[in-house]
């Protein structure tokens, strides 16, 4: 095992914009170095202040762009927007604008594995890490999930395991991880973003300074826009007739398959669904290319993985009507991926339970798989009309998650699937997805 070897880092005169956990994490790590900084918010009472006037006393102002360009550099929180007037005014007079992945970046020695997608991307680095630390060596997991970046420069590692939002992304330029991917690109921030494309292009950021690149062979948006570079092309993806990726869940063969030879069977699998199949066979992929052999520990690994909550979790078998939690689709193509998942199993009986607050979103593209897959959609939150204008002819709109419960319970028959997968984020009536996905386990619970 080694330790984090730290490079030094700039002297520079900093400005954290954002305060909450991220920004907590830079103001310990900066204070440790004894190097200069504030923090401003755009909250009145910030998450975290008392934490960080103990330590570094007066160090919290009042937002105010003005005084962006006296700073050396910004470092921004993901939860803002780089967009924002006052940061561009102050990029276009010279200032520096990063986040803490760049921060790390530039004083990481460790290998990094890095991992991004709009769905998947948690499952995935929880899982990665898992099979490192199985194969004996030890995994440091962070970023976008659980521990900021920054922390974990205070433990001893081989492989740092990142998940990076494109937020994050952003504001990264000198991150260069021994692989990394982009396991799927489908609406989502579109309110943060211009375009779908824009969206998408901060995702492939993260191909920039790759050793190799492991690429979505079913989803183009995935791709590199120049594959003429030095990096390695890995392709993961469904095995058929026309395409046989190097890393494929072959369902024919109920299989996961690299260059055509098994690995490990589906039915060995605790992670259940094709899409959580296609997640096992990106980690193997993933922890194979930085180095780890695939020895019977670490495919016991993979084998016995359980996965993250409220990810097409199984809450309950009731009177013969499965319920799944998947409270962490927050966008159309987390829904999808879930119906398309479950579909081989329950073929059409599987009922929805879709709505929230779908971001500016194009919800079109439910449209097909509800006509053609669903037995019922059951609609709650801000966007539900939205969705249930997609299939009036299936569709049943109810005032909050109770209602809807109750309502799906009395469409579904023995053998058919309840599925919550909302396809929007729980910010209108929850305090987050994981929130939300209690509400519904306890709903189920009632029933």
């Amino acid at each position: 095992m080694m330790a984090m070897q730290h490079k030094d880092i700039a002297y520079k005169n900093r400005l954290i914009l954002g305060l909450g956990q991220t920004g907590l994490a830079v103001a310990r790590y900066l204070s440790a170095l004894r190097q200069p900084f504030h923090v401003m918010d755009t909250r009145d009472i910030a998450p975290g202040h008392e934490e960080l006037e103990k330590l570094a006393p007066g160090a919290l102002l009042k937002w105010n762009g003005e005084l962006f360009v006296n700073y050396d550099e910004l470092v921004v929180s993901p939860g803002i927007s780089i967009a924002r007037d006052d940061i561009q005014a102050a990029r276009n007079a010279g200032v520096s604008i990063v986040g803490d992945i760049e921060l790390f970046a530039q004083i990481n020695s460790l290998p990094v594995i890095a991992i991004t997608g709009s769905n998947g991307k948690s499952t995935v680095t929880d899982l990665v890490g898992e099979l490192i630390n199985a194969s004996g060596k030890r995994a440091l997991v962070g970023g976008n999930i659980g521990v900021p970046v920054l922390d974990l420069l205070e433990q001893d590692g081989d492989l740092v395991a990142l998940e990076l939002s494109s937020f994050q992304l952003e504001t990264t330029d000198s991150l260069k991880p021994v692989v990394a991917t982009v396991l799927n690109v489908s609406d989502d921030h579109l309110d943060r973003y211009n375009s779908f494309q824009d969206y998408a292009d901060a995702k492939l950021r993260i191909y920039q300074q790759a050793g190799t690149c492991l690429i979505n062979a079913d989803d183009k948006n995935t791709w590199l826009k120049d594959a003429s570079g030095k990096a390695q092309v890995v392709k993961f993806g469904i095995a058929n007739e026309h395409t046989q990726p190097e890393w494929a869940v072959n369902i024919e063969q109920n299989s996961i398959t690299h260059n055509g030879n098994k690995v490990l069977a589906l039915n060995e699998l605790t992670l259940q669904g094709i899409h959580n199949a296609l997640n096992v066979a990106v980690a193997l992929a993933l922890v194979e290319i930085a180095g780890i052999k695939l020895t019977k520990p670490v495919l016991d690994a993979a084998k016995s993985y359980k996965g993250l909550p409220h990810r097409c979790q199984l809450v309950a078998v009731k009177n013969g009507v499965t319920f799944i939690n998947d409270s962490k689709a927050t966008n159309v193509g987390a829904t999808v991926a879930a119906i398309l998942s479950f579909q081989p199993q329950f073929g059409n009986n599987i009922v929805l339970i879709a709505g929230g607050d779908a971001k500016g979103a194009d919800l079109s593209s439910l449209r097909q798989i509800v006509n053609e897959t669903v037995k019922a959609v059951v609609c709650f939150g801000k966007d539900a009309p939205a969705i249930a204008k997609l299939c009036p002819q299936k569709s049943q709109l109810v005032g909050n998650l109770k209602e809807a419960v109750t309502t799906a319970n009395q469409y579904a028959q023995e053998g058919d699937l309840v599925l919550l997968s909302p396809a929007c984020a729980s910010l209108d009536m929850f305090a987050n997805y994981m929130h939300r996905g209690e509400q519904f386990a306890q709903c189920v619970e009632a029933l």
